[in-house]
């Protein structure tokens, strides 16, 4: 008996408390390039989230049409070589966008709370104080497009259930289930098969105050108003395709369009082993993202029914 509880405890103790604490805790990425290795003007930015100062940036379009709020990746920044991130931010400055990016707290050059990702159940306060930084320091009335990219689709989420203000949602391989990702992000990282990482999902989600179930990102996404476009790789192996097509299909107001196939030998690709085609649309397919980042802001010009604010079906 006494060797069973022992055994019981060491079970607890790795799957409850060592795992999830390797598994989110935040890495040490301070920003260390810019738009301007890009010849991309810029303005450095602080944003205050909770007391926290979050470091970012401003780029403004020369005859801006839209606004970007961009949100990143979990262990990532407003910096992420898989998706290319200062392409993007050069291509769409160039095409009409102006950008506001920015490290989520416990994330590149910001302020760290704990050290700890939360999977967008905290971060999404940053988003909050990220669109109040644009509606005091750059007020207009252009419309504002929240995107997403991983993580960062958890987070939009929650802040737009929390009122955030914008005309349109984009979200890249979103995180909508927060089990699943955990599990598979295992996998990814470490190589050993998924079903070993169920028990540290289950208590992670359980006592590291991340969302799950009905509360999760996919049951909130499934009720939102705000025009939407989620943008998914088919083979993701993180953040699964049949997430992102249940919200879309539950959601009249959220299309969706699947990243064209990439090869597995890409240059894109490269040295991303398990991550495969996770958070590459853009690295692999600029030209074809671009095409539907343009489409999607042209529908929400001309659609007379769109929301102010991502309020939820069941908001009064």
């Amino acid at each position: 008996m006494k060797t069973t509880l022992i055994v019981i405890a060491v079970l607890v103790i790795f799957f409850g408390w060592l795992m999830p604490m390797l598994g989110l805790k935040a890495v040490d990425n301070p920003v260390t390039r810019s738009p301007a290795d890009l010849g991309v003007s810029f303005e450095s930015v602080q944003i205050d989230s909770d007391g926290l100062t979050l470091e970012g940036w401003w780029i403004e379009a020369d005859k801006p049409h839209s606004v970007i709020i961009w949100l990143h990746g979990a262990g990532s920044s407003r910096i992420s070589e898989f998706f290319d991130t200062l392409g993007f931010y050069k291509t769409a400055s160039e095409q009409g966008y102006s950008v506001l990016t920015f490290d989520q707290r416990n994330a590149g050059s910001s302020e760290y709370s704990d050290g700890y990702m939360r999977l967008g159940a905290i971060e999404w306060r940053d988003a909050m104080a990220a669109r109040e930084w644009l509606r005091q320091e750059q007020a207009s009335d252009l419309p504002v497009i929240l995107i997403g990219l991983s993580m960062g689709g958890a987070t939009a989420v929650y802040a737009l259930e929390n009122g955030l203000e914008a005309s349109g949602l984009v979200l890249f391989d979103p995180l909508l289930n927060t089990p699943d990702s955990l599990r598979l992000g295992g996998w990814v990282g470490y190589g050993l098969p998924p079903w070993f990482f169920q028990p540290m999902a289950w208590f992670a989600t359980r006592f590291w105050s991340l969302r799950y179930g009905d509360d999760d990102a996919l049951a909130v996404a499934k009720s939102l108003t705000i025009p939407s476009l989620l943008l998914q790789n088919k083979s993701d192996p993180i953040t699964r395709s049949k997430w992102s097509e249940e919200a879309a299909e539950a959601n009249g107001r959220m299309d969706i369009a699947f990243v064209p196939d990439i090869n597995p030998s890409a240059p894109c690709l490269a040295d991303k082993g398990r991550w495969g085609t996770h958070a590459a649309a853009f690295h692999c397919h600029p030209t074809w993202t671009m095409q539907q980042l343009n489409t999607f802001r042209a529908s929400l010009n001309a659609d007379p029914t769109q929301l102010a604010q991502g309020q939820s079906l069941d908001s009064p």
